[in-house]
């Protein structure tokens, strides 16, 4: 993709680079890098993605990352399918990206995100999704209110918390997350604001990254 330099640029750019958090597996990056072979009127599919989270209690995933027994794990998100999990409020949007945009696009990503528990149990961390809208109203979506029913392309990401916390029916759970970017590398932040405080997770990617 480096080096292709075709005679005439394209009208329509095809893409399967979406992760189970959407951005995770570098679209974004990979998208960028491509558009210089799109017509200044083509289109992307996908056109557009949205990650989600929700707040979950699995005591089966936190136990098989507590298992290896360091820091690193517990600063890891992990593709895996959920058994034994609960989750305990319904999944909110966290990043959006479109393509194609102008360039150089801005890649990196803060946000809050802020869900009403809805009963007792005990927060083990996060559940991750994705919303795609490949063009116009065609969608392929991972997130439970919108899941498109058949594929089974994707499992759903895990963020663990390094501690879990025990929260009631009707607790405030807030929880900041970043998408950080440097020439070098990818990688997530995350931590939990309410109902208490947690260390930030991953700084400066020291345990995960996404190499670019």
């Amino acid at each position: 993709m480096r080096d292709f330099c075709p005679d005439e640029k394209a009208d329509i750019l095809v893409s399967e680079l979406l992760g189970s958090f959407g951005d995770n597996e570098l679209s974004p990056e990979c998208l960028d890098g491509a558009q210089r072979f799109l017509a200044d009127d083509g289109i992307s599919i996908p056109s557009s993605y949205t990650s989600f989270l929700s707040p979950l209690s699995s005591s089966k995933l936190y136990q098989g990352v507590q298992a290896f027994g360091d820091l690193q794990h517990f600063e890891t998100p992990y593709v895996v399918q959920f058994h034994n999990a609960s989750v305990l409020a319904p999944s909110k949007p966290v990043f959006t990206f479109n393509h194609p945009l102008p360039q150089p696009a801005e890649n990196r990503r803060y946000t809050t995100v802020s869900f009403q528990v809805l009963s007792d149990s005990t927060l083990h961390g996060f559940a991750g999704y994705f919303d795609a809208e490949l063009y116009k109203s065609v969608h392929i979506s991972t997130n439970p209110p919108s899941f498109s029913e058949g594929m089974f392309s994707w499992f759903p990401i895990y963020f663990p918390l390094r501690t879990p916390v025990t929260v009631h029916s009707g607790d405030k759970v807030e929880v900041q997350i970043w998408r950080c970017v440097t020439k070098q590398k990818v990688w997530y932040e995350w931590a939990l604001t309410s109902p208490c405080p947690s260390p930030i997770h991953n700084p400066n990617g020291r345990s995960y990254y996404i190499g670019l």
